[in-house]
């Protein structure tokens, strides 16, 4: 069963003709507010960030009577109120602080400069299906189109997308494929069920449906006795790399977004904190190479935001 990466997005069995109507209302709640759920979410993900603000408020705010009395030589008189007001704008003061400028726990989006050739790469927190331009889905080594929890999963990115784009028209996404892939040598082999072509880790096909344009890489490899996914680290700098030589064939220098690849059930066994660097590097590596196109977007799942710090990567990468 292929769970290769996950997202924040839901799979939807709306008809293809509603999806464009989906796609801008989906587009327009992920103006950068955050909404209720959002909020909720980061302070339950924050709660020790937000009690070390309090505590280091506290220890100022006594820092700053004390100093005071020892050299005015007054005693300070201060209503419970006043002193708890102060604890609490200190507190907030610098937990936005420590958020945004020191520790970056707060930041959802930075920006790697990549000098060598001009190609700007950003990553932040969002949905992959309201970027803008082409994205890249990770998928078995087979590019099964039957999403059926055993093929591909529905929760998958693969699953989803052919179930939100190509909902009752999974033969026309598998002809695209087929055809974007006629010069790719694979080596077939015997399954119950499925496709039988086995295509090489990294190579890529390409499907499009109205404005949508999606890039299908081969990131796993898939037992073919039970269907079951895995990749490493090997793969998945492998995978990327190989999506992003055909992205530069056919992108047009449009953007390009590209998920948390291996976060699923790949079987990777990496922190994502760790697969968010290797896919760093495979980016970088590879426009190093050549130019692939303008922008480049790592898009990250929403509830990985206690999971990855931002800021470490803009320190490490910058």
């Amino acid at each position: 069963m292929l769970d290769l990466t996950p997202t924040s997005a839901r799979p939807s069995r709306e008809p293809p003709e509603r999806v464009a109507h989906q796609t801008a209302w989906r587009t327009l709640g992920c103006i950068n507010w955050l909404s209720v759920r959002d909020v909720i979410r980061q302070l339950q993900n924050l709660w020790w960030d937000v009690a070390e603000s309090v505590f280091a408020a506290l220890a100022a705010t006594f820092l700053l009577v004390e100093s005071y009395e020892v050299v005015s030589d007054n005693n300070v008189t201060l209503p419970f109120s006043q002193f708890l007001l102060a604890v609490i704008v200190l507190g907030f003061a610098f937990f936005l602080i420590n958020g945004w400028f020191i520790r970056g726990f707060l930041r959802r989006q930075i920006e790697i400069k990549n000098h060598g050739c001009g190609t700007t790469i950003n990553i932040k927190f969002g949905d992959l299906f309201s970027e803008n331009g082409w994205k890249a889905i990770g998928v078995n080594d087979f590019f099964d189109s039957i999403v059926d929890e055993d093929l591909v999963s529905s929760k998958s990115l693969h699953g989803q997308t052919i179930e939100t784009y190509w909902y009752n028209r999974r033969n026309d996404w598998q002809n695209q494929i087929d055809s974007s892939l006629k010069d790719i040598s694979s080596r077939t082999e015997s399954r119950p069920k499925g496709n039988l072509k086995r295509y090489p880790i990294g190579t890529t096909g390409y499907a499009k449906t109205g404005n949508n344009q999606f890039l299908f890489v081969a990131l796993g490899r898939t037992d073919a006795a039970n269907n079951v996914t895995t990749a490493n680290a090997e793969t998945l700098i492998r995978a990327v790399r190989g999506m992003l030589e055909k992205a530069r064939a056919i992108c047009s220098y449009q953007p390009l977004s590209i998920p948390l690849m291996g976060s699923g059930l790949a079987r990777v066994g990496i922190k994502n904190s760790v697969l968010l660097d290797l896919i760093i590097a495979a980016v970088l590596e590879e426009t190093r190479e050549a130019k692939v196109t303008g922008e480049i977007t790592i898009v990250l799942p929403k509830d990985k935001e206690g999971q990855i710090n931002l800021k470490n990567h803009s320190r490490n990468w910058s």
